[in-house]
């Protein structure tokens, strides 16, 4: 199951045979067998609702045997897949409180993202988490420090100290974010409501050069962003503009509405996009 979700080879009716045989038979599983079963299938996007559910009692029960990447991996993979398992988010969020040492750069951002993504509330996690990341930052991938500030965001965690390291080393690296990644980060310090006027002049900058390269939900999400931080940047409004202008049927009425909020709250001129 690894090998092909990670080969990229789609391969349904393998993935459903290998679902009905493990399910009965998960006790004979390591742990970290059981968060690569999770994780292929989720990467793989097949559906197993059967085995994720019996994936969910065994390792709730085994929570303890996981590696740090373990016990993130499987949070990632419930995540993704929308399956909800309040018992096993629980019992991983003990186990990662007690073994936040063990956790690296990868592994936090990760595990945050999937308790975001999966609306499990874990506050004494993310505040061990913030404490345990903020002194190495440094040590996050881009990708990394847009995660870690979407999750926190997302769920609501207030992490000012977190914020301000995620600030300072993001706008040292924002030619390395990818699209989605530089929107992320500028919605997640808006909602956050943590002000990063340096960082947000980097995005602008590094975003008006590569306004080809963002969804229509990125568009969106930038011009909202900057709009309720109440960051002026005129030359990123007109890119996006321009670019939606274009891109307008791509839009679904969320955008729509949130792109037309962002120009009117910012005072932006845009009559051929309005």
């Amino acid at each position: 199951a690894w090998a092909f979700a990670t080969a990229g080879e789609r391969a349904p009716e393998l993935f459903d045979t290998i679902a009905r045989a493990v399910a009965p038979r998960l006790g004979e599983f390591k742990a970290q067998g059981l968060a690569n079963v999770a994780w292929a299938f989720a990467t793989a996007g097949e559906r197993a609702p059967g085995l994720f559910g019996a994936i969910a009692r065994t390792a709730e029960q085994r929570v303890d045997e996981f590696s740090s990447q373990g016990l993130a991996n499987i949070a990632w993979a419930f995540a993704t897949m929308g399956v909800r398992a309040p018992a096993l988010f629980g019992a991983i969020a003990c186990a990662a409180e007690r073994r936040v040492a063990e956790f690296n750069a990868q592994d936090v951002a990760t595990t945050v993202w999937a308790f975001a993504t999966a609306g499990e509330r874990a506050p004494r996690l993310f505040v061990v988490l913030a404490r345990s990341a903020e002194p190495r930052v440094d040590d996050f991938s881009p990708q990394g420090l847009a995660s870690t500030s979407w999750a926190f965001a997302t769920a609501g965690e207030r992490a000012p100290g977190l914020f301000g390291a995620i600030a300072r080393v993001a706008e040292r690296q924002v030619d390395e974010f990818s699209s989605q990644g530089l929107a992320n980060m500028a919605w997640s310090f808006a909602t956050a409501g943590e002000r990063a006027p340096g960082l947000l002049n980097a995005i602008a900058r590094t975003a008006e050069q590569r306004m080809d390269e963002f969804s229509s939900q990125g568009l969106a999400n930038t011009a909202w962003a900057f709009a309720t931080a109440g960051e002026r940047a005129p030359g990123l409004f007109g890119a996006i503009a321009r670019t939606a202008e274009q891109r307008v049927d791509e839009f679904n009425p969320q955008e729509v509405a949130n792109t037309a909020w962002a120009f009117a709250t910012a005072g932006e001129r845009a009559p051929g996009l309005f």
